[in-house]
């Protein structure tokens, strides 16, 4: 599965350059704006935002079979995000590929240099390990909204002119990949999570801990 996927990656990346050229020739104005959403909505700050809330809404009616179900598959989705986030990062600084904007063609790398790199998406990888953990725990039509989402996340960064088509291609199975495994990992444990507000100090500020039992 993994020689195949990597088979269409490759092969993919002979279409990189037509495809950044035909979106680029749609762009407009309005699309823009709709495309821009995608940034917020996909960033790393959103996802983690959009986690917490969902954490902080399933604690509140943990009580609930609804609520506890939501709090333990908030909790699963904000721990594929960090693994998203780690392993995406990590390929991004080995691979070191230069974005479409850049102007250096689809070929261009400068491995082990910076980590704001092309390969893969982040935005995709997130969007997707997030989508792929609530598509596994909900029946229609949550999965058809997560990947719908997900999917619009990735292909504005095409789009956008941020990422290549490969980039958002690998992302998005590598964020598919992260949400099911852990999903699976966490399906069937008893273990008991435990979310409380936390100040860290006198001074001010509010925050959340969590702890599990096993």
């Amino acid at each position: 599965m993994l020689g195949g996927v990597a088979a269409g990656i490759g092969g993919l990346a002979f279409l990189d350059h037509d495809i950044q050229r035909m979106f680029q020739r749609t762009r407009d104005h309005s699309k823009d704006d709709i495309a821009e959403t995608s940034k917020t909505l996909g960033s790393e700050t959103g996802a983690l935002i959009g986690n917490a809330a969902l954490i902080g809404t399933g604690w509140i009616f943990r009580e609930y079979e609804g609520g506890n179900k939501l709090l333990r598959t908030a909790l699963v989705s904000l721990e594929s995000q960090l693994f998203a986030e780690a392993f995406a990062g990590v390929t991004k600084f080995a691979v070191g590929r230069e974005r479409p904007n850049e102007g250096r063609g689809t070929s261009s790398f400068n491995p082990f240099h910076e980590f704001d790199r092309s390969f893969p998406s982040s935005h995709a990888a997130r969007a997707f390990a997030v989508a792929s953990v609530f598509a596994d725990r909900y029946e229609q039509p949550i999965p058809l909204i997560a990947y719908g989402t997900a999917a619009f996340i990735s292909v504005s960064r095409v789009y956008l002119n941020e990422h290549f088509a490969t980039d958002v291609v690998a992302g998005a199975v590598l964020g598919f990949v992260i949400g099911k495994v852990l999903s699976w990992r966490h399906k069937d444990e008893n273990r008991r999570w435990t979310v409380l507000p936390y100040v860290p100090d006198a001074r001010g500020g509010l925050g959340m801990t969590f702890s599990s039992s096993f």
